[in-house]
């Protein structure tokens, strides 16, 4: 029985890895063929089979070539997550001046994560100058853009104060569209100003029903706090 069960298992990973190259040959010939989104998602494919160690060679230099060919090609998606390589130097040598010129362009062209990354490098002094009131104006893009990690991180910096002017009902109000939004670490940050009391009523029931949303949510570190 423990044969059979193992010749059906090798039988059923043989099948699954068969699928998957005839993707990636799906999508290889699209790519081949003009169409930019397909290169971006054999690159994802790559990068993120790679990473998993699913039996291939690492080869983030084929990753990082078919995102500068989707990239090249106009999807922005592609140029954000070129830099990313630069940034991290897989696939390519580190080098953090393309990577931010990679970031502006995706951002340019509507692609949120862009913004999202030149945000953290502003705020982080990676690669740029710091300069809190441009991290705060890329961040605030991001949240207008739909990506409520943007808004988690606008208000956080409109409770410090930090790039923009310390305004605690703007933070609040940010912290609630993230959390309504899905960004768990919004509820959480909201449940810790109600819980201190920092620039509203303090309240600790509803920070602590936050704290839960954000636990049940998948947030792990609120789990502690409820």
């Amino acid at each position: 029985m423990k044969k059979v069960l193992l010749l059906a298992f090798g039988l059923g990973v043989a099948i699954w890895l068969n699928y998957q190259k005839s993707v990636d040959r799906a999508l290889q010939r699209a790519c081949d063929g003009g169409t930019m989104e397909a290169c971006l998602d054999l690159g994802n494919r790559y990068r993120d089979r790679y990473r998993d160690g699913e039996g291939l060679p690492q080869d983030f230099a084929r990753v990082a070539n078919l995102y500068e060919e989707a990239c090249n090609g106009g999807e922005m998606l592609a140029c954000n997550n070129l830099g990313v390589r630069y940034h991290r130097g897989e696939g390519v040598i580190r080098d953090m001046d393309r990577a931010v010129t990679l970031y502006e362009q995706a951002c340019d062209g509507g692609a949120m994560p862009g913004c999202l990354n030149l945000a953290n490098r502003y705020q982080a002094s990676n690669g740029v100058t710091r300069n809190l009131t441009r991290a705060a104006e890329f961040h605030e893009q991001v949240c207008n853009g739909g990506v409520m990690r943007g808004c988690t991180n606008v208000g956080n910096m409109y409770r410090a104060g930090g790039g923009v002017t310390q305004d605690f009902d703007r933070a609040v109000d940010l912290y609630e569209q993230a959390c309504d939004g899905g960004d768990m670490r919004g509820c959480t940050n909201l449940g810790n100003m109600y819980q201190a009391g920092d620039g509203i009523t303090q309240d600790l029931t509803h920070a602590a029903s936050l704290y839960e949303r954000a636990c049940d949510g998948g947030w792990r570190p609120a789990c502690a706090r409820r």
